[in-house]
């Protein structure tokens, strides 16, 4: 593919892969992976690499992302660089990096192209690339934010009231949770006080928003694996207690049947999906859990739920490679702690004045 978005590789410096050696009696499974918009997911990546080496599948890891200083790329074993999700090259760049690599499954790490994955797969599928994402229709109820709250109304799980930025102007009330229709890393969103606070949000973000309740008390995550029959087989809780651009910086995970139970539920009840889900909620002092947010992809801090023992890597393998899925519901380590730091990857820039930046720094 020719012009600006032409496709890049960039050379992985992972190598501390560990193939089955000459004589072993392991069987041999193949399995090649890619990820899109991978960004800084550099610490799920080492989980699949972990979870390959354990379950002695021979394959590479595939990193794709828009940008070039991408930490993820440069962790992979190899890294390429795709036009911007939603663009009409996008779909055909990655198609291409399937066949070129032999891709056999593609797993999206963020909402930016969840919508044309879910109305492609099937084209994906004809090349021997499966998706792990579900229909449009499910897509659309994750990502639109009223009807995820109609989901959860009907199967009877209490909901956040979402309501358009017109709907919130006929009846007003503060204070309020305000948030982009389509955003990510947390960008425009915030607490609202008053008429005067809004005007300002909205005029520094525009004004394609939805206001919802504000419920105070704590957060939650719950990351759940859901097989392609239809059952959920792992839901791990795992309380916030610290954000950064809209990804958990510390965490705990906690043992908490209302969440678990609610975690399978709302798993079950999502029709054609199978994989990795996460689903955010808040519970009021002496309250139920509210839900709010359902993303039908691992979530940001997927890495301590893996660590206090849901292994959602191998459950992905597993399922693609046809064994049977070793999760156990509520089996994990409760009371796991997680506190993140920043941690960098190194590389030698071939052509530093394109990387982004350059001419003027990046504010995030």
């Amino acid at each position: 593919m020719a012009g600006r978005w032409a496709l890049q590789a960039v050379p992985g410096v992972w190598h501390r892969r560990r193939w089955p050696g000459r004589g072993t009696t392991i069987a041999r499974r193949e399995l090649n992976i890619l990820f899109t918009c991978a960004g800084r997911r550099v610490a799920l990546l080492e989980e699949f690499h972990r979870a390959m080496d354990a379950l002695a599948v021979v394959g590479k890891l595939v990193a794709t992302d828009m940008n070039a200083a991408s930490a993820a790329l440069h962790a992979a074993d190899v890294g390429e660089v795709v036009p911007p999700a939603g663009t009409v090259h996008y779909i055909p760049a990655l198609q291409e990096l399937c066949v070129k690599h032999g891709i056999g499954l593609l797993i999206p790490l963020t909402d930016l192209d969840l919508r044309s994955l879910a109305r492609h797969r099937e084209r994906f599928q004809a090349i021997g690339c499966e998706v792990m994402i579900g229909s449009p229709q499910t897509i659309m109820t994750c990502r639109d934010k009223t009807r995820t709250c109609r989901f959860l109304q009907q199967i009877g799980l209490p909901a956040i009231r979402t309501l358009t930025l017109g709907q919130f102007r006929a009846r007003p009330f503060f204070p309020c949770f305000i948030k982009p229709v389509r955003g990510s890393a947390s960008v425009g969103t915030g607490v609202i006080h008053s008429e005067a606070e809004l005007n300002a949000h909205l005029a520094t973000f525009g004004d394609l928003m939805l206001v919802q309740d504000y419920v105070p008390g704590a957060e939650y995550t719950l990351d759940i694996y859901r097989t392609r029959d239809g059952q959920v087989r792992c839901v791990v809780p795992r309380q916030r207690l610290l954000v950064r651009a809209g990804e958990v910086e510390k965490g705990l995970t906690v043992h908490d049947t209302e969440l678990i139970e609610a975690g399978r539920k709302l798993g079950e009840n999502l029709p054609e999906l199978w994989g990795v889900i996460n689903a955010q909620c808040r519970r009021p002092p002496g309250g139920r859990a509210h839900f709010f947010e359902i993303n039908p992809r691992f979530g940001g801090g997927a890495p301590l739920a893996i660590a206090a023992g849901a292994d959602l890597p191998r459950y992905v393998l597993q399922e693609r490679l046809g064994m049977e899925v070793t999760a156990e519901l509520g089996k994990f380590k409760p009371n796991l702690l997680m506190m993140r730091y920043d941690s960098a990857v190194y590389v030698e820039a071939q052509n530093p004045q394109e990387l982004p930046g350059f001419d003027t720094p990046r504010v995030r």
